[in-house]
């Protein structure tokens, strides 16, 4: 693969992993965060963000390692192609649920907060096929529509949540710990749940200006994410009270109601909200339909993935439509983050194998 353009920078990297992670559960993650840990949710959500990185940094190392391919060739080199092509067939599914499910809940949303007369199955194709559309090119232009969204997703997020936390009462984020500590880590495991997608970054390293930076692009990337996701929890039970948030089914968007600014010159922010929110939702979808693609693509041995994108694009649809209410989809949502076990154990385990058989890539 020496004849990959490496035409990604170490900025447009961060920006790929950054606007992938910030998803659809941005809507309702501070409630399992309330839940988990009370007044100490922002905590909660900083303890997912050090396991998040922490299971992470294997597949970093391992790409590392190997600069110049993407893990699903060179997990062939390392344990056999059928193996290999087994595991990777694994991933592909995983992330064709996740996107099932962020598209379903996406229409979800959309229903009660956009188009209430409008059936949820037009809301989730829309979406499907804008991701069909965009993930027909290459991994370079991939990235560089991550680039463009980034600063429409990221920039007014952190103006609301700034201005959310002039409306918090302090004494509804204390004791900063309470619970115990089981839940306290059961909801860290949840929440470093929401970092899963970011194994989109295995697609990228082959294409990366400096490859070796990769340690420091995840760390940008999972630093900036657990900040954001940290100042949402703490506006979030800072408002409205940790009990209270575990009431609300979207106790991020109710905090956007709430919130105003410069007096009436803006008085609810929840339209802007919204809009943030299909960008992000748009985005994240976009990385795992892109990566269920390019990982088919891989296993088929195609020149491109847009055979492959067409193919999974019916499969995604109906996957979708299987969790019969809100309640399923939400459920099935949670119960994807036992898929966070796998992200971190394949690139573990294909890592200790490259040390012990002192398998190594082409330098870059």
């Amino acid at each position: 693969m020496s004849h990959i353009p490496r035409q990604i920078t170490t900025l447009r990297a961060t920006s790929v992993i950054i606007s992938t992670v910030i998803g659809v559960n941005i809507l309702s993650f501070p409630r399992y965060m309330a839940n988990a840990g009370g007044s100490g949710a922002p905590l909660v959500a900083i303890g997912g963000t050090a396991l998040a990185f922490v299971g992470l940094l294997p597949a970093v190392l391992l790409c590392q390692r190997f600069p110049r391919e993407n893990l699903f060739l060179f997990s062939r080199r390392l344990i056999g192609r059928v193996p290999a092509d087994l595991l990777t067939a694994i991933v592909c599914l995983l992330f064709l649920v996740v996107t099932a499910l962020t598209a379903r809940q996406f229409g979800e949303v959309a229903l009660i907060v956009l188009f209430r007369k409008t059936p949820i199955e037009a809301v989730i194709l829309i979406l499907l096929l804008l991701c069909l559309f965009a993930s027909r090119r290459g991994v370079i232009k991939f990235a560089q529509i991550h680039f463009f969204y980034l600063p429409l997703i990221i920039l007014p997020l952190a103006g609301i949540i700034l201005a959310s936390l002039r409306d918090i009462d302090h004494l509804n984020l204390l004791p900063v710990i309470s619970g115990n500590v089981h839940s306290f880590f059961k909801g860290s495991v949840a929440s470093s749940s929401l970092y899963q997608s970011s194994f989109i970054f295995i697609l990228l390293v082959p294409f990366m200006k400096r490859p070796r930076r990769t340690l420091g692009v995840m760390s940008a990337a999972v630093g900036t994410i657990g900040v954001l996701y940290a100042l949402i929890a703490a506006s979030v039970v800072g408002m409205f009270g940790a009990e209270e948030t575990k009431l609300l089914f979207y106790p991020t968007l109710e905090a956007a109601r709430s919130t105003s600014i410069g007096g009436n010159v803006l008085e609810r922010l929840d339209a802007l909200f919204i809009i943030i929110w299909v960008f992000s939702v748009f985005t994240s979808a976009y990385s795992t339909f892109y990566l269920s693609a390019y990982s088919l693509r891989t296993l088929l041995s195609l020149r491109d993935q847009r055979s492959a994108c067409s193919f999974l694009l019916p499969v995604v649809f109906l996957l979708s439509l299987v969790p019969k209410n809100i309640f399923e989809t939400y459920s099935a949502a949670y119960s994807m983050a036992l898929a966070n076990l796998y992200i971190m154990i394949y690139p573990l385990v294909l890592y200790v194998v490259a040390v012990v058989r002192k398998k190594r890539g082409t330098p870059q």
